[in-house]
């Protein structure tokens, strides 16, 4: 797998999976998703929970093989570590199944995994030759003294060392306020991390969009804080002498965390997040109960073009999509539908900041 990225760390929900699909193909070859496979709930396409957590992997393997067929891929079971399939834990059974078809993306591994995962981590790589592995830190890993020694302890038991094993920075929903320090704070924290500079691949990731509950009604410009940190991180390693190559992650747009949504109890607004330079502009509306609440789509989707902040319609699929909307050439759709439209021009977004000298457009 290539070790220059940008890495979104998604919920492996369909909408997700629909935006990954609809990349161009040079914004696709720059993006190295992380999926949390989650626990086993409301399924969309099925209308229904799965039955088993078997048919719940199987799900997510055919989704994946469908939408994602690439290697480029991370993938974390920590969300259902508590189960196994059959008799195997869920990180194996996946990797089963997804080796079969000729696809062999990277198992993530944690300091506090359970001995099942971190055996079937183990079995994967004797038996298919598994070339590297993730290590997946937090940010309370970060300032735990026994750090190397955890680290120490994972690479005795799966083989593996630092050249080999991507590391991810995950600081999850750590608090932006203060970002003048926070970020000291973490130059000063990768100053003393293990083997900083020899690892196979470094990737900070974080985010601070907000839960859909926390959005009010209207239009709001929320501060892409994730963003501005990565920009003052790579910065400042470069002045302290301490840089390496620090790959970008982040949690698109959504909420860092795993929340169950429950149709038959809960009901959903019309939204369309869409991500600007250093904000991300949002259009909330209300509850979607009746066929007709789905038209405030077609007037979200107007504001968004009439505003300074549309990038064009060949910016992205997403972007298509909405200038789409707006002139009755498509139905405004569900809120899945906003899901991959928004994750599709937040990801073309993030990769031709990063990489625009590599971009062939």
């Amino acid at each position: 797998m290539k070790t220059k990225f940008y890495l979104p760390v998604l919920k492996s929900k369909q909408g997700e999976f629909d935006a990954l699909s609809k990349l161009k193909d040079e914004i696709k070859r720059h993006v190295v998703p992380l999926f949390d496979i989650t626990p086993m709930e409301w399924d969309f396409a099925t209308k229904a929970k799965p039955r088993t957590i078997e048919v719940h992997l199987q799900n997510f393997c055919k989704k994946y093989l469908k939408k994602w067929p690439s290697s480029n891929a991370f993938i974390d079971t920590f969300l259902i570590h508590d189960k196994k399939a059959g008799d195997m834990p869920c990180i194996e059974y996946v990797f089963e199944l997804l080796i079969e078809k000729g696809v062999k993306p990277v198992p993530v591994m944690r300091t506090n995994s359970t001995t099942d995962h971190i055996n079937g981590i183990t079995v994967i790589s004797l038996m298919h030759g598994l070339p590297a592995v993730g290590l997946r830190i937090t940010i309370n890993d970060l300032i735990t003294p026994t750090l190397e020694d955890s680290i120490s302890d994972l690479f005795s038991k799966t083989g593996f060392k630092a050249e080999s094993c991507h590391l991810i920075l995950d600081l999850n929903d750590a608090d932006f306020a203060n970002i003048e320090d926070f970020t000291d704070g973490i130059v000063e924290s990768l100053k003393d991390f293990p083997d900083f500079k020899k690892w196979k691949s470094f990737t900070i990731c974080g985010g601070s969009f907000p839960a859909t509950g926390l959005i009010k009604v209207g239009v709001n410009q929320i501060p892409r804080s994730e963003w501005k940190f990565y920009n003052m991180l790579v910065e400042k390693l470069m002045v302290a002498n301490s840089y390496r190559a620090i790959n970008y992650g982040d949690y698109s747009i959504v909420a860092p965390g795993y929340f169950e949504y429950d149709p038959t109890k809960m009901s959903r607004s019309a939204n369309i997040r869409y991500s600007h330079n250093d904000f991300w502009y949002v259009i909330k509306g209300k509850a979607l109960k009746k066929s007709e609440d789905y038209k405030q789509y077609i007037e979200q989707a107007n504001q968004i073009l009439k505003s300074k902040y549309y990038f064009g319609e060949i910016f992205s699929e997403g972007d298509l999509h909405i200038k789409k909307c707006t002139k009755g050439q498509t139905t405004p759709g569900s809120p899945a539908v906003w899901t991959w439209v928004g994750h599709n021009h937040h990801f073309t977004k993030v990769v031709s900041d990063l990489y625009a000298s590599a971009l062939s457009v």
